[in-house]
């Protein structure tokens, strides 16, 4: 629905942009956007099949060189599914996993010498042991590490859809559609050295992203056009967000002294005729042409 403000000897109009760029392809984010959907395209374009690829990669790539980390949330019994038993005769540590749907049925999946310390473990192996993992427990890990910011996305689909960080209160129509993310490499890049208020500021942006790209899903897409009578003077497109943030980016491209025309602006039916709408501002002399 457009929107209109007049203040003699300008004309301010705001229209929905048609063709908004995605901000995900057209703008430089700090995050990563990983989703999965059914019947829609969302996020940033990725490799992985499915939420569970993602982490696995993410998680080995985050403990590749300190995956005794991993090994010891498995000793400690902290897997749900998965632990460590030392077979003396063979002197390995094996790899048992819960595999079916009774609690007793353990079997096991893979093994290394105990000889092997730490990082002479092979990376095969680290691969196994988290393949045994749970997702919310490669979750956490992640987490803990204190290399990457990892927040979920959740979607709302109902005549529409609409993204957040946090979920939705209809169980129904929504559900998490995957994460956006900012690893170590991706903060040092930007940030330089990651401390702990580096990663509440990254926290921050990548709430900021979602909020941006909710706008774009949301059509809170908008372009304006500016008119000195009944010539239009300047125009530009592809503003996302709500109307009072709009509103407020406008002031830079309106006139010295009449910036605060963007306040006056008020709502038109769908058919609104620009042209017609100044014709009549003329005819009743309630606009004055700029000489």
């Amino acid at each position: 629905m457009p929107m209109v403000a007049h203040k003699s000897p300008y004309t301010l109009l705001i229209s929905e942009d048609d063709m908004p760029l995605n901000p995900r392809k057209e703008s430089d984010n700090l995050g990563k956007m990983v989703c999965w959907h059914s019947h829609y395209q969302l996020g940033d374009q990725h490799k992985f099949d499915e939420p569970r690829d993602f982490l696995t990669q993410i998680l080995f790539q985050t403990y590749a060189s300190n995956a005794k980390t991993i090994y010891d949330f498995i000793k400690a019994g902290k897997a749900a599914d998965a632990k460590f038993q030392y077979n003396r005769s063979n002197r390995e540590w094996e790899l048992w996993e819960n595999i079916g749907l009774a609690s007793s049925d353990w079997y096991k999946t893979s093994s290394y010498p105990a000889s092997l310390k730490g990082g002479d473990i092979p990376c095969w192996f680290l691969d196994d042991c988290l393949s045994a993992l749970k997702n919310f427990e490669m979750i956490s890990l992640l987490e803990q590490s204190g290399q990457i910011v990892l927040m979920p996305l959740y979607l709302y689909d109902h005549s529409g859809i609409t993204m957040s960080t946090s979920p939705f209160s209809c169980p129904w129509d929504s559900g998490q559609v995957g994460w956006i993310y900012a690893d170590r490499d991706m903060m040092e890049k930007e940030y330089g050295v990651v401390t702990p208020e580096v990663i509440k500021q990254v926290q921050t942006v990548l709430e900021n992203e979602v909020e941006t790209y909710d706008y774009y899903l949301t059509d809170q897409c908008y372009g304006f056009q500016l008119f000195e009578g009944d010539v239009e003077i300047d125009s530009c497109w592809g503003f996302l967000g709500d109307i009072r943030s709009l509103q407020n980016n406008l002031k830079e491209y309106m006139p010295e002294g009449f910036e605060n025309i963007v306040e006056n602006l008020q709502y038109e039916s769908d058919n609104f005729d620009i042209e017609e709408y100044i014709h009549e501002l003329k005819d009743t002399d309630e606009l004055e042409y700029a000489r």
